[in-house]
């Protein structure tokens, strides 16, 4: 069972992503710090006294502010909650919670998230670089990530990652857009028809998914069509 506890903090950052989505970062009050594993989330208290459940974007290695990313658009009590949340306000929640996280840390670890999915990939993709700038161990591991949305302006962190290919030899980035428009030059269409065939076919091979249900259940059929095992499948719907 998870060993989750109540916490209370303050919203230390707000900033605006995409049409829809925030990056929120809390800054622990009480207690101050905070210890997870990459890959869990924690249960928010919002409007109405609904919960809602948010993966942690950042590293464990920042024990003290956890980040979140938030989407909007669903207009539920979540939503109205964090559109209407500003810097300094008290926030309360329970956590951590999960058990989402890496099944191991070599080989071939490929990624792929819809939009806000992503959280807690770039915490797991964060806790290895750290791990291996550490233990000078880069060569064990190649991390693959994909990353898709639907439109143009829903994109963010792009350069983000763009950066962390352009300096990490063993990560590789690859955006998709399902409805992209006539300028998009980039891989189009279900995120699962972008991944390079040689890994379908790797036994050294694991596949981390997270999205929404339509998105996560695409991938699933088209990894198990091309008869990727299921202890090589991990994946988490929101």
């Amino acid at each position: 069972m998870d060993k989750s506890h109540y916490y209370q903090a303050t919203v230390y950052r707000k900033e605006q992503f995409s049409p829809k989505v925030f990056l929120v970062t809390l800054k622990l009050i009480d207690p101050q710090t905070i210890s997870f594993k990459a890959g869990q989330f924690i249960n928010v208290e919002v409007s109405g006294g609904a919960k809602r459940q948010y993966s942690i974007a950042s590293t464990s290695s920042r024990s003290t502010t956890i980040d979140l990313l938030i989407d909007v658009g669903p207009g539920g009590p979540g939503s109205q909650y964090y559109s209407q949340l500003v810097v300094g306000d008290k926030v309360r929640f329970s956590g951590p919670m999960g058990r989402f996280g890496l099944a191991q840390d070599t080989g071939n670890i490929v990624f792929l998230a819809a939009s806000t999915g992503i959280a807690p990939f770039k915490a797991m993709i964060e806790s290895l670089l750290e791990n291996q700038a550490a233990n000078k161990d880069a060569g064990r591991r190649q991390m693959f990530l994909y990353m898709t949305f639907r439109f143009e302006e829903d994109i963010f962190w792009k350069e983000y990652f763009e950066q962390l290919e352009q300096t990490e030899p063993n990560f590789h980035f690859m955006l998709t857009l399902s409805k992209p428009t006539e300028v998009w030059k980039g891989c189009q269409g279900y995120v699962q028809s972008c991944i390079d065939k040689q890994l379908l076919t790797s036994d050294q091979t694991h596949f981390y998914i997270c999205g929404g249900p339509k998105m996560v259940e695409g991938v699933l059929l088209f990894l198990r069509e091309n008869h990727v095992p299921e202890e090589r499948i991990h994946f988490e719907p929101f």
